[in-house]
């Protein structure tokens, strides 16, 4: 499968959006399209805190960069610098990501991203 543009990351890197893409294109049955970003946060789990990535990002969850396995409907919280707290569940792990789904209405979510919707074409 050919990477799609919004799969590119700043240096200029393919990934796919989740192993389950490459395998079944489960990109075209998702619910709100997903833009590549690059953004630091942090993922609670129960009492601890670890610092990871935001790779890629829709109205109803993310891809996120941590070098911990955590299971599938694990119940998290993403913190975004400046932009607040997310409740999500684990949908996914693989080896070095994973994806989440996210526990707000879409348009909560707008409205925490709304400075930055236009840009990355999620309006």
């Amino acid at each position: 499968m050919a990477p799609r543009a919004d799969n590119i990351d700043r240096a200029g890197q393919a990934f796919p959006d989740s192993p389950a893409e490459t395998e079944s294109g489960d990109a075209d049955r998702r619910r709100h399209p997903r833009r590549s970003v690059l953004w630091p946060a942090v993922l609670e789990t129960g009492r601890h805190r670890f610092d990871c990535h935001i790779l890629n990002l829709s109205l109803s969850g993310a891809r996120i960069r941590l070098d911990l396995p955590l299971r599938d409907g694990a119940a998290v919280t993403l913190h975004v610098p400046g932009r607040g707290e997310i409740p999500a569940l684990v949908v996914w792990c693989g080896e070095d990501s994973l994806g989440l789904d996210f526990g707000l209405p879409p348009a909560q979510v707008r409205a925490m991203f709304r400075d930055t919707l236009e840009t990355l074409g999620l309006t």
